[in-house]
């Protein structure tokens, strides 16, 4: 759906300008309505998803209005072309420069000088002027109809509408949430003519046109067919081998909608679901492919997604590879419990209850959350246990198409599928005979498979696919599992019987929020790990520590795997990843308020209602003895006024007794006036090493 813009001039003649550059940038991504002070059209007004107002038109705008979070400020500059062309003119030129207004003359001049056009001195001239300056070049943006007829015969140079500037651009596609054109070939090429002398802009499409360049040599040199689509479905990426598997060159395939060209692909199911699907079996022509879809989620916006495809017979053929090396290399565990970093109490409990059930032979489900350290405990409970010089083998059930993983776990036997001539295979089960069958994601594994495994864990043994022979299987099952499995049992997706199998000893790995009494030990591990030797600012530190880490620990390992990568001996807080800094900031303004809240229920327990004013006059009689003034109600009125609290005489007088009865000041008829007492200024101390605290 197209988003509505509406363009906001004072002056007509520049809007239909700003209209063409922006329709020209974003194309059939959105629909423009242009708008003058000028000619009264404001008055018709219409709502639209964004608000591109020119600098000119800014002041003519009702306050109220202006608040709005979806207005862009148009700033106008030159094209490298004009900018060039400008300092070109011999140093000391004198030149007028004609625009609409007095106002508008001023803003460009300063934008030319800005950009470096110092060779040239700018007088000022606009219609309907007294007096029209004298020197004979003229130089305006476009408005050569407005100049009046005096100006005949002198030198006119007419340099052009100025365009919306590369900070604008920016702005209105972030704020459009179109981010990701700014990395498409057309913006970037009008980008590359805009005069700018942001350092950062440059930096920024530097980085794009390196990240496509790398993007395009992983796409070339990837033996995965990958497609990819824009967030409205349109196909924007295809690498050879997706070529040679659909059969159509990339020139017939980029800028299609893939729904229509393509509709056997399920991209309409990925941006609706935003899910990910897991490898689904499609025929294209005579073969069929197994295919998965990515969606690219960012900030809950559908943003595309990549097909990653592949035929069928391949898949085969590298499991089969994957197999022999299985047999000929064995599979060990590489993690024992050393390798836990942990001293915190929840870790001290979990890794001594792991040990306890890694000598027990009972198969183990290990919850916990993504990035907990699951798979460690896999591993090291089977280095653990007396199966430890027998295979450990890992499965991702997630990872593994479901149309392979029965054959994966359980073997076939020769002639099982059509096309297998030679032999059958070995499944899992039978390489982890004596060892451990590590599960890994096990809420990945198709309800009909569950029912096997269930069988498996019951009866120890298991019949190859296409085989009516039983093998028995000696296997000890661990699995993982980042989901609430009850709470798939109620939905229907996890059976009942497998988890109440399944969880007779059950882990729970820790979050790293509830944990954080090993921040630190893990990133000195982490540290020593990549090479890195750095420390945190204070602030770093406080942002570190009250983060809640949603990535747990492979979050916190990739984050100090980056701050060894840049060098930097300090990190301070502004370096640090936005979503850390993100976080601090909003749980620093809750316990401001926090802090701000305590601090009103403390003075209004003392004091009672009104404590601010009452506050006020103590600490103002306190600082007037101290300075041997007057501080009597009289003085007292025109400290009030000098510093803004407005009390009346009769108002100052109220809180007076109120401070008296409460034995707070001492007060005295005549010039000697009110004297704070010995119980008063004991209060102020003591409320002021109260607030420190709070």
């Amino acid at each position: 759906m197209k988003k509505k813009v509406a363009i906001i001039t004072n002056a007509k003649e520049i809007r239909s300008s700003m209209k063409e550059q922006v329709e020209f940038i974003f194309e059939e991504l959105i629909e423009t309505e242009i708008y003058s002070i000028e000619d009264k059209s404001i008055k018709k007004l219409n709502r639209a998803d964004l608000y591109l107002i020119s600098s000119s038109a800014y002041e003519f705008l009702d306050s109220d209005f202006l608040k709005k979070d979806n207005i862009v400020i148009a700033d106008l500059t030159l094209t490298k072309e004009k900018l060039r062309f400008l300092k070109s003119f011999p140093k000391g030129t004198k030149a007028i420069f004609f625009n609409v207004s007095f106002k508008m003359c001023i803003e460009a001049i300063s934008m030319m000088y800005h950009l470096g056009v110092n060779n040239i001195e700018f007088i000022p001239a606009y219609p309907k002027m007294k007096k029209f300056p004298d020197e004979n070049t003229i130089i305006t943006p476009a408005e050569t109809q407005l100049l009046p007829k005096e100006v005949e015969g002198r030198e006119i140079i007419d340099i052009g509408h100025r365009i919306i500037d590369a900070n604008t651009i920016i702005e209105i596609a972030l704020k459009l949430e179109f981010e990701h054109i700014l990395y498409y070939k057309k913006i970037r090429e009008y980008l590359d003519t805009v005069a700018t002398n942001d350092y950062s802009l440059s930096k920024i499409l530097e980085k794009a046109t390196q990240a496509e360049s790398q993007f395009s040599l992983l796409m070339k040199t990837t033996k995965i067919a990958i497609l990819g689509v824009d967030k409205d479905n349109f196909l924007c990426s295809c690498n050879e081998r997706a070529e040679k598997i659909l059969n159509k060159r990339s020139g017939t395939l980029l800028g299609n909608n893939a729904e229509e060209l393509l509709p056997y692909i399920p991209f309409k199911e990925a941006k609706e679901s935003r899910e990910e699907i897991k490898t689904k079996l499609i025929k294209i022509g005579d073969e069929y492919i197994n295919i998965s879809i990515i969606p690219i989620i960012k900030a809950e916006y559908y943003m595309g997604a990549f097909a990653i495809f592949q035929k069928f017979e391949e898949e085969e053929k590298k499991q089969n590879e994957l197999r022999r090396q299985l047999l000929n290399k064995g599979h060990k565990a590489k993690y024992t419990f050393d390798d836990i970093v942990g001293e915190s109490r929840p870790m001290l409990k979990l890794k001594a209850l792991a040990k306890k059930m890694a000598k027990i032979d009972s198969d183990i489900l290990i919850t916990g959350e993504s990035g907990t350290g699951k798979e460690l405990f896999a591993h090291a409970i089977h280095n653990y246990s007396n199966r430890r010089e027998f295979p450990f083998i890992a499965v991702n059930c997630a990872a593994i198409p479901e149309t392979l993983l029965e054959s994966e776990l359980f073997g076939y036997e020769e002639g099982a599928f059509t096309g297998a001539k030679k032999g059958g295979k070995i499944g899992f089960f039978e390489f982890a005979h004596k060892g451990t069958l590590f599960l890994d994601e096990l809420e990945g594994m198709s309800p009909a498979l569950q029912v096997k495994l269930l069988r498996v864990i019951q009866e120890k043994e298991i019949m190859r696919i296409g085989g009516d022979k039983v093998i028995n299987v000696d296997v000890r099952i661990i699995t993982t599992t980042n989901e609430e499995l009850r709470k798939l049992v109620k939905e229907g997706k996890f059976r009942k019987d497998l988890y109440y199998r399944m969880c007779s000893f059950p882990l729970i790995v820790p979050p790293l929020r509830e944990r954080k009494d090993d921040l630190y030990l893990l990133i000195e591990k982490f540290m020593r790990n990549s090479g890195g030797e750095f420390r945190f600012s204070f602030k770093a530190k406080k942002a570190l520590e009250l983060y809640n880490w949603e990535g747990n620990i492979r979050e916190l390992k990739n984050y100090i795997e980056f701050f060894s990568f840049t060098g930097d001996k300090i990190i301070e807080f502004e370096e640090m990843p936005f979503a850390i800094k993100e976080y601090y900031e909003s749980a620093a303004d809750k316990i401001e308020i926090k802090k701000r809240e305590e601090k009103e229920n403390y003075y209004e327990e003392i004091f009672g209602e009104g404590y601010e004013e009452s506050l006020f006059i103590l600490e103002k009689i306190d600082e007037c003895c101290n300075r041997g003034k007057s501080s009597g109600r009289q003085s007292l009125v025109e400290i009030c006024k000098k510093e803004g609290m407005v009390l009346t005489e009769q108002e100052i007088r109220g809180i007076l007794k109120k401070l008296e009865e409460l034995g707070l000041i001492d007060v005295f008829k005549g010039r000697k006036g009110n004297k704070i007492s010995t119980e008063g200024e004991k209060l102020l101390s003591k409320l002021k090493s109260s607030m420190d605290k709070i």
